[in-house]
């Protein structure tokens, strides 16, 4: 209930949650923390966890989202 309440007031003020999962990596939007090995028909460079959701304040980034992104294979 009490995160309920903060996203509303957040969405009053025209903040934004970014939650980047299964998104391509932006380094503008996310904070790549580790790489992943990506499972079949995952593109690398592909978001594939989320330790932090970041936030934006009308299209300016407040926090960067920290993820895993998956890595490219090696052939």
């Amino acid at each position: 209930m009490t995160l309920e309440e903060l996203h509303r007031v957040f969405r009053q003020h025209g903040i934004s949650i970014i939650d980047p999962l299964h998104q391509r990596f932006d380094p503008n939007l996310h904070n790549a923390l580790f790489e992943l090995d990506p499972p079949a028909g995952v593109e690398p460079g592909t978001v594939l966890a989320v330790q932090k959701k970041g936030y934006q304040l009308h299209q300016r980034v407040l926090r960067a989202a920290d993820v895993g992104v998956a890595r490219a294979t090696k052939k």
